[in-house]
This record gives structure tokens, C-alpha cells and sequence, in this order.
């Protein structure tokens, strides 16, 4: 597990908030499938808000999460309208594997204490 003092370009409460959020924010991720996208709209509105972690470990992460999620609400979005013509089902269940997936591997390198090597890039 990554431990506030694994990082030296911040300030220990500053690196602890941080870090808590990112937990956060990857916890709305993983949840995002099972609660139909409420959770990924949370997480999309509570990233928008916040503004980036200085530290650039942390800050990978922040923009992982960002990207993650927008793309995720517009799955969801996107989904919901294309059910009318018998394809949403599917691009739904794609998305929740890819959400689930992007997810889990994000916070497989937080904890591992790893940056994300292209944080803006659609796949993992």
C-alpha cells in the first residue's frame, strides 16, 4: 500500500488528502457499472471540481480518473439513447467491462505506488 511518505514533492497532509481522494475516486469508478452510472457521475462532478495533485505520480492518476470517467458518463449517455435501436444494451456492457478493467488497473499502480505512463490515452 502507498504510504504518504513514498512522495517527497508535497506536503504530508497535502499528499494524505490526495492520495485519499484518488482512492476515493477509483472506488466510484469500480462502482460505477453496479449503480448504473450514478456513481460514475459523482466521480465525474467531484474530479471536475477538485484541481490536480502537484505531485506528478498522483497527478497521473487525477487525469486517469478524469478521463475515465468522462468517458464513461458518455457511454452511459450514448447508451441509454442508442437502446432505442437495439445496440445500447451492448455498448453498456462494453463499457462497464472497460470502465471495471481501466479501474482496477489504475488502482492496482496506485497502490504499487506507479505513475500512469499516458494518462489521457483511451486504453489502458
Amino acid at each position: 500500500m502507498v504510504q504518504s511518505g513514498d512522495y517527497s514533492s508535497n506536503s504530508g497532509g497535502e499528499v494524505s488528502a490526495d492520495l485519499s481522494g484518488l482512492y476515493v475516486g477509483y472506488a466510484l469508478i469500480l462502482l460505477a457499472a453496479p449503480t448504473f452510472g450514478v456513481a460514475a457521475a459523482v466521480g465525474l462532478l467531484r474530479v471536475w471540481r477538485r484541481s490536480a495533485p502537484v505531485d506528478p505520480i498522483l497527478r497521473s492518476h487525477f487525469i486517469f480518473q478524469q478521463r475515465t470517467l468522462l468517458a464513461a458518463v458518455c457511454a452511459i449517455i450514448a447508451g441509454a439513447v442508442l437502446i432505442l435501436v437495439n445496440v445500447g444494451v451492448f455498448v453498456l456492457f462494453i463499457m462497464a467491462v472497460w470502465t471495471i478493467l481501466r479501474g482496477a488497473l489504475g488502482l492496482k499502480d496506485l497502490l504499487n505506488g506507479r505513475p500512469i505512463a499516458e494518462p489521457r490515452r483511451l486504453f489502458y
